[in-house]
């Protein structure tokens, strides 16, 4: 167990032990053990640097198709999945440098994920202000800024090093940011005016269902 601090008690920190132990909470040493078994070729701290330059190399538009494998795939929380060649071609219909010419996406938080050595995770909160057009999208430019929510993200890779699967735009608290809880290009589409005209480019709302279950179980 570990020492007692001023913050925490001995007894307090037992009980965290004992929750770690039941619940199969992982420490650092642990998690990096976890990856080290499960014997991917290539060493955890060499895999998040692919996926750093993967991202320098392609975040708005995919410069080095190389570095994605024949079966890749892109995978959003609405988008997807997408094949290599169609995630390039749409990649390259959306000149976001253009429209969010100060756009920061504020990368964070690389690690391997323990249980599968292949991929690793990410965080982005990305922020920016429209000082471009995009037709059709965006005709004028609305000078309008957004500030997006924390989004989880991950890239995982082959034994070769290459790209088999990204994710992105999985919103981790849709109430912060002024997207309307929408991640990727849905976010800040929504908050500069020009949110996109289904469900799913708009602030969630409860379906008719789940206020219907909702009622009911308050009846009950």
């Amino acid at each position: 167990l570990r020492t007692a601090s001023a913050a925490l008690s001995v007894e307090q920190l037992a009980i965290i032990h004992n929750w770690e132990e039941q619940e199969g909470v992982l420490s650092a040493r642990s998690a990096a053990a976890k990856i080290q078994a499960g014997g991917f070729p290539i060493p955890a701290e060499e895999l998040i640097d692919r996926a750093k330059l993967y991202l320098a190399s392609n975040q708005y538009e995919v410069r080095e198709p190389s570095m994605l494998a024949d079966d890749f795939e892109f995978v959003g929380q609405v988008i997807g999945p997408l094949d290599k060649e169609t995630f390039i071609k749409q990649l390259s219909q959306f000149d976001l440098r253009t429209a969010f010419p100060d756009q920061r996406v504020q990368w964070h938080d690389f690690r391997v994920d323990p249980f599968d050595p292949s991929r690793v995770w990410f965080t982005a909160r990305s922020m920016g202000t429209n000082l471009g057009a995009l037709p059709p999208l965006i005709n004028e430019p609305t000078n309008k800024a957004f500030v997006a929510p924390p989004e989880a993200c991950s890239l995982r890779f082959n034994a070769e090093g290459k790209v088999v699967e990204y994710t992105a735009g999985y919103v981790m608290d849709r109430r912060q940011g002024n997207t309307g809880g929408r991640g990727g290009l849905l976010g800040p589409m929504y908050a500069i005016g020009k949110g996109f005209p289904f469900p799913e480019g708009q602030p969630y709302e409860w379906s008719w269902q789940r206020r219907f279950f909702t009622w009911l179980g308050e009846m009950l």
